[in-house]
């Protein structure tokens, strides 16, 4: 009997588990009453469908609660993994048409609006409104239709490598017509906007208004003759501080003005004539070539005519940290730029206050 229900047991288990590869029984000799379509029935335990899955463990919690997860499947981490990846594919999709549609624009943008010819600007065969938008924009596929830095400079009129020619003449021309680099600057507070704010302290107001109340009284008790001393005196002081005041504010205001302007009067090297030379920042003229070496600040939008290893700092325009490499690929420099590797020259192509 023992040995009867042992083997019954086994079987069991044999049947709760699935046959085995290594004792196949097509013809259910081990369970003669099997059905074939039962849903229960699984030929082999590896890739289950999760129904069969499902209903196996149904079972297994009402006849064997402590072995219900031998021979089943977490479900419902299989569900979350597969929700998981539905959407980690959705996203992918999303971000794919995203890509596709800007580059689909971009081409029909290069395609479909060509860009416009050199229009005469003045003396050159370019004017500043096709440079502005060219700089701003990086518009690399403009500068190729121009011919490269090499055909920029042509229309610019300058050499690449002995720069343009000191001529004040020539210099001149250029100034009117692509401008200078300078702008317009917010005009300096008067003194008068310094006395008006000078008065207007909490403790000054109230002595004001206590010289006022003093006058009156004094004036009424005492007469005109002798009572305005105790008031006129306050009114005096009171002036004499707003006066104070407001001189010193000024002043320091003018100071901050010129120190602030002595910081931006660069000094830098220009090629000019195949010499270098040093001039402010202020004289930078459309056509300039100007070499750049690391701790240099980019005085001009341009683009770049020969380089080794050059790196530019662009946060300080672009908000990113990232040290963006140039190249024939990335040729455009921006003005405010630090250069944080390497050598090279460019060519002044434009003001960076013309493309606001």
């Amino acid at each position: 009997m023992t040995g009867t229900s042992s083997g019954n047991g086994l079987r069991l288990n044999d049947l709760e588990a699935g046959r085995s590869k290594d004792n196949d029984d097509p013809d259910n000799h081990l369970d003669p009453d099997a059905d074939p379509s039962d849903p229960f029935d699984i030929a082999q335990t590896k890739n289950v469908p999760p129904e069969t899955l499902k209903r196996w463990r149904q079972a297994a919690l009402v006849l064997n609660a402590s072995r219900r997860f031998r021979y089943t499947l977490d479900l419902k981490k299989e569900e979350e993994k597969e929700q998981r990846k539905r959407m980690i594919r959705a996203h992918a999709q999303v971000i794919r048409a995203a890509l596709l549609f800007k580059l689909a624009g971009e081409n029909e943008f290069v395609s479909d609006a060509p860009v416009a010819s050199p229009v005469d600007g003045g003396d050159y065969a370019i004017g500043l409104e096709q440079l502005a938008s060219m700089t701003r924009d990086h518009k690399l596929s403009v500068l190729e239709q121009y011919g490269g830095v090499k055909g920029l400079s042509g229309l610019l009129r300058t050499n690449l490598e002995k720069g343009i020619n000191e001529d004040e003449a020539d210099l001149s021309n250029r100034r009117n017509a692509f401008g200078s680099n300078t702008y317009p600057r917010k005009k300096g507070r008067s003194f008068w906007m310094f006395l008006w704010e000078a008065w207007q302290d909490l403790t000054l107001i109230i002595l004001i208004i206590a010289a006022a109340v003093s006058l009156g009284l004094g004036i009424k008790t005492e007469g005109l003759k002798e009572g305005w001393y105790d008031g006129g005196s306050i009114f005096l002081a009171v002036f004499i501080v707003i006066l104070v005041t407001a001189t010193s504010d000024y002043r320091q205001s003018l100071q901050f003005q010129n120190l602030n302007e002595e910081k931006r009067n660069i000094q830098l090297e220009v090629i000019r004539g195949a010499r270098t030379v040093r001039v402010s920042i202020y004289d930078l003229v459309v056509g300039d070539v100007v070499p750049l070496k690391i701790g240099d600040q980019v005085p001009a939008d341009g683009v770049l005519i020969t380089g080794h290893s050059l790196a530019i700092d662009e946060s300080s325009m672009t908000g990113e940290s990232k040290i963006v490499r140039k190249n024939k690929k990335e040729p455009f420099l921006m003005s405010g730029c630090k250069v944080a590797d390497g050598f090279g020259t460019m060519l002044v192509c434009d003001w960076c206050w013309n493309q606001y």
